[in-house]
């Protein structure tokens, strides 16, 4: 006897011998997993993606301990009346609100900001003004000091009718996004009316898509389940087929969540996508096992309960442990993406499907050796227009399988050409509709102010020697001028210039870096005995011998590739410009550096997962059928699906992001569950003395109909989530039902015509 035999027979003894042991162990060993469930935290940052020792993660982190934090956040306050007595009193409050919250270090505004003047013998720091005007004089000297002070552009938009405020976030690696948006909430809420406020800002994009997708899961997955249950009941006409294999989904699901809290895992803003491809893909094991039994029922009324499930089970045990293998392994070949949280993902969601797999064999054949078949089984035409419809579907491909297989192969190279045209895009601003708040807070923000993103390079140095801070300007004058996305800089170079300026009593050639490092020592000497203290807070570790400084650069409305071009030119400027012999050594970092690494990571981390995926279950199912032939024919519907989705992303323009770069794994293990399940079967029956085209109309009455029904069901379950506000979430459940259409068409198309067309001796061995 095969050791497959032997597995079978056991697992199918245990499965008649202690049902209720089976259930009352699944339902215990699920309170006991969910113990800790209520304490699972969602983490929506982009850092917790990145691995810890990632250069941009490291440097980041450094630059926290020397400073006061990374992020900013952008208020903008829009009036026509901006230099009036009221609104200039009005949001003077605001001031001291934002600098009363915990989380905010310091905020940058009118209200605070000083410039540097010329004085008797040096240079004095003023702060923009110091009573609020009441007059059309006090006005016109205010307006006039906001145009020599350069905050015009910054700080005060060139029409005059927005300011913004510049807080700057205290944030760290366990920064609760969400708490932080309340409370800005609540003080923007005191102040909002007449005068319109936006706020821009990475922090709030954040906390934004945690609510997004906290609220369409709760919303549509309740839908999408009660379409795909509405299906079912369709497909199966019987609570059984309804139900049992939706129970092994939902415990997959609690199963991994539970996982997670013992893991002591946070939940990552792409984790709510967990639920989503575990009903893609874990209800296809307990789908199979129903259309199994019941078409074995209709076959044969005489068995008993028992021998139609020892039938199933020898039938489907095979079949479903290669699926279940094969589906692992495309997940666990995200262990090599160098994104951390999609290897836990990957990780997650195998486990996930491992679960699937054994309660399908354990738990669905345990209830159903309890409960009665369906009466409507014992009609003679029960399922037979659906029976009718399959064979006839399946002997049209393999009839006209030439001129389909032609058209297909055009259709998918030319279809394919669209990968050409796929864009990146892990910028959490453009997860939101073109209409929402915050897309058009940043659009007002960006072309006001130049953007709410920053790049900061971080430098390491003795910073107030004059050739180290040369090197700064030069630095700072290339990322400017190679590169149109940033809008403005700042550094200790534009304060220390304006110091030697103002000192030279204005002479336009004074307005550079001074040769004499005594003489800058002196300057910022001078500028502590009228500025305050913690004015340098944010751009040097120390006032008196510095270390280290910070840049910050500002960028514009917000394109990855354009932002990872800028990061990326800077790196190249940076490693080609600064050797370990030179007296400074810059380090990026920032949002927009994380933003650039996520999105090269995200890149390489599709293509090598994918690499190892297609690989690896190539050789498995070559191995399993013992031919090279059936490892090309199992993985070929898998790789034509890959190539089209990847063609529909370009086509259409749906960006790559950490979402959709998980959707080749569902992909991947979907296209090769149908295509085991068709070639196993097939082989089975053409063993059991079935001519090709019997085989063929066999295969597709009972495997087709469990791939029919799984694959309709999650098609029409997902399109609900084409209504989602969150972009990313509304373009994976499009890509979703358009790669399991996909799968479809591989399982029972062009699988049948493929093999009609070469009759591969494999199938016969």
């Amino acid at each position: 006897m095969a050791l497959r035999d032997i597995i079978t027979r056991r697992i199918f003894v245990l499965d008649a011998h202690y049902p209720r042991t089976i259930i009352a162990g699944v339902f215990f060993f699920t309170l006991l997993i969910l113990w800790k469930v209520p304490g699972l935290e969602i983490d929506p940052g982009l850092r917790s993606l990145v691995p810890r020792d990632h250069p941009t993660v490291q440097n980041m982190e450094l630059a926290e301990d020397l400073f006061s934090g990374s992020e900013i956040v952008v208020i903008a306050i829009e009036t026509d009346s901006l230099l009036s007595e009221r609104t200039l009193t009005k949001f003077s409050a605001l001031q001291d609100s934002l600098e009363a919250m915990g989380l905010i270090s310091r905020t940058v505004s009118i209200y605070s900001q000083k410039y540097i003047v010329p004085d008797d013998g040096g240079f004095g720091v003023e702060p923009l003004f110091d009573d609020i005007p009441s007059d059309s004089a006090g006005r016109a000297l205010l307006l006039q000091t906001l145009h020599e002070s350069g905050v015009i552009g910054n700080l005060v938009s060139e029409d005059l009718k927005l300011m913004c405020f510049i807080a700057q976030v205290d944030a760290s690696l366990d920064f609760d996004e969400i708490e932080f948006r309340e409370a800005l909430f609540r003080i923007i809420e005191e102040f909002e009316g007449p005068e319109r406020i936006h706020l821009a800002s990475p922090v709030i994009s954040s906390a934004e898509s945690i609510d997004n997708v906290r609220r369409d899961l709760r919303t549509f997955t309740p839908i999408a389940l009660g379409l795909m249950i509405f299906l079912l009941l369709l497909s199966f006409r019987s609570w059984i087929g309804i139900f049992l294999p939706l129970f092994v989904v939902a415990f997959s699901i609690l199963w991994t969540f539970g996982l997670m809290a013992w893991l002591d895992l946070s939940v990552p803003i792409i984790g709510g996508l967990i639920p989503i491809m575990l009903i893609a893909i874990a209800n296809n094991y307990g789908i199979h096992i129903i259309s199994h039994y019941f078409e074995y029922t209709v076959m044969d009324q005489e068995l008993t309960r028992a021998a139609i499930l020892r039938r199933t089970m020898s039938k489907l045990g095979m079949p479903i442990f290669l699926a279940g293998t094969t589906t692992i392994v495309s997940f666990m070949s995200l262990m090599s993406h160098e994104l951390s949280k999609v290897r836990e993902i990957g990780l997650l969601v195998s486990f996930g499907i491992g679960v699937a797999f054994l309660l399908s064999l354990f738990l669905i054949p345990s209830i159903l050796i309890l409960v009665p078949r369906p009466t409507y089984l014992s009609k003679r035409k029960s399922m037979l227009l659906v029976n009718e419809f399959l064979v006839s579907w399946g002997r049209f491909f393999t009839k006209y399988r030439v001129p389909f297989l032609v058209t297909l192969f055009i259709v998918v190279a030319l279809f394919s050409l669209g990968i050409r045209d796929i864009t990146i895009d892990t910028v959490p601003d453009n997860f939101f509709p073109k209409n929402s708040k915050i897309r058009i807070a940043n659009q007002v923000i960006s072309r006001a102010f130049g953007g709410s993103t920053q790049l900061n390079i971080l430098i390491e140095g003795d910073i107030y020697d004059p050739i180290v801070l040369s090197h700064i300007d030069k630095l700072t004058d290339h990322v400017k001028q190679q590169n149109e996305t940033v809008t403005s800089t700042y550094s200790i170079t534009d304060i220390i210039k304006k110091m030697h300026f103002a000192f030279n009593n204005g002479n336009y050639d004074s307005l550079k870096i001074p040769e004499d490092r005594e003489l800058i020592t002196q300057y910022m000497f001078l500028y502590s005995l009228t500025g305050d203290d913690d004015d340098f807070d944010l751009i040097l570790d120390d006032p008196d011998e510095p270390s280290y400084t910070q840049v910050f650069i500002r960028i514009g409305e917000v394109h990855t590739e354009e932002l990872m071009a800028l990061v990326d030119d800077t790196e190249d400027y940076v490693h080609s410009h600064y050797y370990d012999d030179l007296p400074i050594k810059p380090m990026l970092s920032g949002p927009a550096a994380l933003l650039g690494a996520v999105s090269h990571l995200v890149v390489r981390g599709q293509i090598i997962s994918l690499a190892y995926a297609s690989i690896i279950i190539f050789v498995i199912m070559s191995f399993v059928f013992r031919s090279l032939i059936g490892g090309i024919l199992a993985t070929l519907p898998m790789a034509l699906s890959v190539l089209l989705i990847f063609g529909v992303l370009g086509n259409f323009g749906i960006p790559l992001n950490m979402t959709t770069s998980l959707l080749t794994c569902i992909l991947v293990g979907v296209g090769v569950d149908y295509s085991v399940h068709f070639l196993w079967h097939l082989r089975e029956h053409i063993r059991e003395g079935d001519t090709l085209e019997d085989a063929i109309a066999n295969t597709m009455k009972v495997s087709g109909k469990g791939i029919l029904f799984n694959g309709i069901s999650v098609i029409v379950g997902f399109s609900v989530l084409m209504y989602s506000v969150f972009m990313p979430l509304k373009a994976f459940s499009v890509l979703i039902m358009a790669s399991i259409a996909f799968c479809l068409i591989g399982g029972l198309a062009i699988l049948p015509a493929m093999v009609s067309l070469i009759d591969p001796k494999f199938l016969s061995r």
